[in-house]
């Protein structure tokens, strides 16, 4: 009998799986090839409560992460390729990648029980600022169960009104300056609360630094990229722009994905003027004709208040990109009681949390099948420096690898005994659910679904050192998401689009970001207000950051070309298939072939 220790609702980045046999294939006429997308299923049966993976397979592209998405969360909910049936009905799950798509139609019939029956209310936000006069929309974007109804209610009628936007949804009007609450109910006994800010249109709401001269006066309109489930926190800060800077500029946001926002365009010009990307994607955007280099003085003040690290994230021949946020750092995650009569350091090495896991009976979830983890496993020996370096050659870029070293070679020997131990698990390993992990290494994203799935036995640790011997940690790429401006625009609207990128990294912008997405900033802490100081530090996910760091395991995402995540996935079989006890002639074989395939030019 395996002992249980937490309800598993969290799930590992499932962005390369096995090879499918459905998918959508979409061309530019500019030559410009979208990636491939499949599927193993084009339907899927279940019950309420039920749970199905879709594996899914893209082609060499040029995005790091397929998405997932759900046309009908009332019906059924997708988390990386995990499929729960929430309610009767009939959903379509889409898997996105790179400008290619595949679909899966899920009929949902009533019946069973499961993790998706647990009762949840979800807003478009959790905070917003707002001026005098001025307004937005606060709505539930899904429920459980869906029959569920809501009711607002403002906490200070003196300072918002709230009328009704439909079923599920208020407009919030801002009467007067000051701060309250609007209180959401639903009958499913879930309460949520939105923090509201209203400005009385003078200046900034609070003595946090927003970068930029508070006299701009622009007017005219500009195209702002956002993630749609930003798309409200978007608002707020651009509404910000105009009352902090005197301007009056009309906006136009456009859906457009940190991590996959090429898909839909052939080339840079009908995409918005200031974007988010993540930093793996900036090769893709640079060779798209998207990305403006960086002025020479917003160098110097990334250089002054975020430091060189963050510069050379998004730098290729010249700095390309604001930064915002540092948040796919790979942290441990663990339940408190999951430590309960285990020797003391077993969190210490990935070895000793292996065989303490196969002793009790439990698994290790750490998906190393998902080259987004491979690849800075693989770089975890050679002192947090990548063994894979790319840099920009005119439109295309000339990529070198040196995995075929010692430290590649003591890497994939100690990776190769954890790839094939049995207490791991990954995409590939287990189609159902489990309810027996001892720890998840994952990426910072999750945070929030891990708080809310553990509560007080919620705990985090830096990632553990490789081997007994502590050499070095495993490999984390720190990714860093950034605002890229658009190389296509006029001089007049360029210098407009560049100040507001600067807005959007500033600390005014980046403490509303930390407080709604629990984000890693980018400032240095010296340049921080001090009670964003210590908000950040009492996070764990962050100070297990910060101290990997401090020990080489953390590989700061410099410009990579995408096939970095899909050949390491290739060597991740290769590696698992050597036979316990071969020489170093097998791994050498393998790194030699992993060196070929990734480096391109002289």
């Amino acid at each position: 009998m395996k002992k249980r220790i937490f309800k598993w609702s969290l799930l590992p980045t499932a962005c390369f799986l096995l090879f499918g046999s459905l998918g959508v294939t979409a061309c530019s006429n500019s030559g410009f090839k979208s990636a491939t997308v499949r599927l193993n299923k084009s339907e899927i049966n279940m019950e309420v409560g039920d749970q199905e993976k879709l594996m899914a397979t893209v082609s060499k592209g040029y995005v790091s992460e397929l998405m997932w998405f759900s046309s009908n969360e009332s019906v059924a909910y997708v988390d990386d390729g995990y499929v729960f049936g929430v309610g009767e009905g009939e959903a379509r799950i889409t898997a996105g990648y790179g400008g290619g798509y595949a679909h899966c139609k899920v009929t949902v019939t009533d019946g069973g029980s499961g993790p998706s029956n647990t009762p949840k209310i979800n807003l478009s936000t959790s905070s917003q600022t707002i001026k005098v006069n001025g307004s937005f929309t606060l709505s539930v974007t899904s429920v459980y169960p869906s029959d569920t109804t809501v009711t607002f209610s403002a906490g200070d009628t003196n300072i918002i009104n709230l009328t009704s936007a439909g079923d599920k949804a208020v407009t919030v009007t801002g009467l007067s300056e000051g701060s309250t609450t609007v209180t959401v109910a639903g009958s499913n006994n879930i309460t949520k609360v939105c923090q509201v800010t209203v400005s009385d249109g003078t200046g900034p709401v609070t003595d946090y630094d927003i970068a930029v001269d508070t006299d701009l006066g622009y007017s005219g309109s500009l195209k702002i990229g956002s993630p749609k489930n930003q798309r409200t926190f978007m608002e707020g800060l651009l509404a910000d722009f105009n009352t902090f800077t005197g301007s009056n500029i009309s906006w136009t946001i456009m859906d457009f994905e940190e991590d996959n926002g090429t898909s839909g365009y052939q080339d840079a010009s009908g995409m918005p003027a200031v974007f988010p990307y993540a930093s793996d994607q900036t090769m893709t955007l640079y060779q798209f004709g998207a990305l403006a280099n960086v002025s020479n003085s917003d160098v110097e003040w990334i250089m002054d208040n975020m430091g060189n690290d963050v510069r050379k994230a998004a730098q290729l021949n010249k700095v390309v990109g604001y930064p915002f946020a540092a948040d796919n750092g790979l942290v441990m995650f663990y339940s408190k009681s999951a430590l309960q009569g285990a020797p003391e350091g077993v969190l210490d090495t990935l070895p000793g949390i292996l065989d303490y896991a196969q002793s009790q009976g439990l698994e290790v979830d750490y998906s190393l099948n998902a080259g987004f983890y491979m690849a800075p496993a693989l770089m975890s020996y050679n002192n947090g420096e990548p063994l894979y370096v790319v840099e920009p050659d005119g439109n295309s870029y000339t990529a070198t690898s040196n995995f075929n070293s010692e430290a590649g070679l003591k890497a994939a020997k100690d990776l190769r005994n954890a790839i094939n131990h049995p207490a791991i698990r990954n995409a590939n390993s287990a189609p159902k659910l489990s309810d027996y992990v001892f720890v998840t290494i994952t990426d910072c994203s999750k945070v929030e679904n891990f708080k809310k799935s553990l509560g007080d036995d919620y705990a985090v640790a830096p990632l553990p050192y490789i081997d007994e011997n502590k050499t070095a940690r495993l490999g984390s790429f720190l990714g860093y998401k950034f605002y890229g401006v658009n190389l296509q625009l006029s001089k007049d609207d360029m210098t407009k689009a560049c100040n507001v990128a600067k807005f959007l990294c500033s600390e005014y912008a980046q403490f509303k970001r930390f407080s709604q997405y629990n984000v890693r900033p980018t400032l240095l802490q010296e340049k921080m207000h001090d009670a964003f100081i210590v908000a950040s530090q009492n996070e764990p996910h962050i100070k297990a950051l910060t101290e990997q760091s401090k020990n080489n395991g953390v590989v700061p995402m410099k410009a990579v070309s995408s096939s970095l995540w899909s050949e390491a996935m290739v060597a991740y079989t290769s590696i698992k298939a050597i036979p316990a006890g071969a020489d170093d002639s097998a791994y050498v074989a393998v790194l030699k072939a992993l060196d070929k395939s990734l480096s391109k030019g002289s």
